[in-house]
């Protein structure tokens, strides 16, 4: 499928794929040569002088030995050398927080003045150029913080509550310290359910919005993605419950997820398939039967997820991938970043996944009192002004049964589940 798609024009997306584990393990060897031990990190200047293998002697081009001690090498990589000619003197620096639009704002208050540019120094550097081109927007264009949030890239996006180290806040302590995970991390973000409308005049492709951020590791098997994604399409209950329609009764019946659990993920022309629970199906066959036709596609082939690791895969950066399941509902993952697992990470393997983000608009409030979180779904009703309506249980109560608990209207109530919830309860349980 890769083939039919031109990747030259697009910044953000790695060209050819990258094999995941070939790649760090020649990183991994280097921190092993430079004697980076599983309790010691490199930051002395003879575990960087070892790390970069530097000779005590080298031939230059006219075939003369020329010594290069440590002293001249940390002489000329020195950071006092990292100045230019006619830079910006400091000023007095500024140790208040600014005010924009009524609320404080944390701007880095540093050797210069809080938002003042000297004079001239727009014309010097690219990066007081914007800045001061910032500041007058600020200060001119009316409700331009509102309208400049709406431009950034993860806008949408809540970020979890993060230590000191940066990463999620744990929610257990081991009791020992574990070592130094020999491992690479991988952040995924996944894009809420896509929905191609042909039906209209004009296709309508917009890019679906973000769901969810997972951070995961190379050692972990695909099906540790599998069931970390949560989508409403899972919690979902294909049962009226008109007839009562209590909490009490959503612990017996099965959700969508146990009664269909077939899934794959589509990276680089195979199928993923989740094959574990009995009864599931494999939604990769028609589909490779089909690309047989089509020459032109490239070679597909299925495998089972749960037999692949993360760093088995060759995937490229920023490329949209597919999860489907329940039959028609798509969802777009995408590797967004790659590293090494370092010290100041989670070092718990059995936390991960974890939870490093999710979006910000995903509740659905009550259609009657517009407060409450929705909780049941109402069809056929005919006093309301949509014939499928989110409503919250005190509504329903009130508004469409009376005071035997008889409902007033031939209605249908199936219930809902809040997507922002879940991924809540699921990240504070894991």
């Amino acid at each position: 499928m890769e083939n039919i798609v031109s990747l030259r024009n697009i910044s953000w997306i790695t060209e050819e794929p990258v094999d995941l584990r070939e790649y760090f393990d020649d990183y991994h060897k280097l921190l092993d040569e430079a004697g980076n031990s599983e309790q010691e990190m490199v930051h002395n200047e003879n575990a960087v002088l070892s790390f970069l293998k530097l000779p005590e002697q080298k031939a230059s081009s006219s075939g003369v030995a020329t010594n290069v001690n440590k002293e001249k090498f940390l002489e000329e990589c020195s950071v006092d050398l990292l100045t230019v000619e006619d830079e910006l003197t400091p000023q007095e620096p500024n140790m208040k927080h600014s005010f924009q639009s009524g609320r404080i704002a944390n701007w880095f208050a540093g050797a210069f003045q809080d938002r003042i540019i000297p004079a001239g120094a727009d014309e010097k550097l690219n990066t007081l150029r914007a800045q001061a081109l910032e500041l007058l927007q600020r200060e001119t264009v009316p409700d331009y913080s509102r309208l400049r949030l709406r431009q950034l890239k993860y806008a949408s996006t809540v970020r979890m509550v993060t230590d000191e180290d940066n990463s999620p806040e744990p929610t257990t302590v081991p009791k020992e310290k574990p070592k130094r995970l020999k491992d690479i991390v991988l952040n995924i973000r996944i894009q809420r359910p896509y929905h191609k409308k042909t039906h209209l005049k004009k296709a309508c492709n917009r890019f679906p919005s973000h769901s969810q951020e997972l951070v995961l590791l190379g050692s972990q098997k695909l099906t540790k993605l599998r069931d970390a994604i949560i989508c409403i399409n899972d919690l979902g209950i294909s049962e009226d419950l008109s007839a009562d329609p209590e909490f009490h009764h959503l612990s017996h019946i099965k959700n969508n997820s146990a009664n269909f659990p077939s899934g794959f993920f589509y990276i680089n022309g195979v199928f993923y398939e989740d094959l574990r629970h009995e009864g599931a199906k494999r939604y990769s066959e028609n589909i490779i039967n089909w690309a047989k036709k089509h020459p032109e596609i490239g070679q597909m082939r299925s495998e089972s997820m749960s037999e692949v690791t993360f760093q088995d895969l060759q995937v490229r950066l920023g490329y949209p991938y597919v999860f489907l399941h329940q039959g028609n509902c798509e969802h777009i993952v995408t590797f967004t970043d790659v590293r090494l697992h370092h010290q100041n990470d989670v070092q718990d393997p059995e936390r991960f996944p974890l939870l490093r983000g999710q979006a910000s608009k995903l509740s659905v409030k009550c259609m009657i009192c517009s407060l409450n979180l929705a909780n049941w779904i109402v069809m056929d009703e005919p006093r309301l002004p949509l014939p499928i309506a989110h409503v919250c249980h005190r509504c329903l109560k009130l508004f469409c049964y009376d005071h035997k608990g008889a409902k007033i209207n031939n209605i249908k109530v199936f219930p809902f589940f809040d997507e922002f919830l879940s991924q809540q309860k699921k990240a504070l349980n894991s």
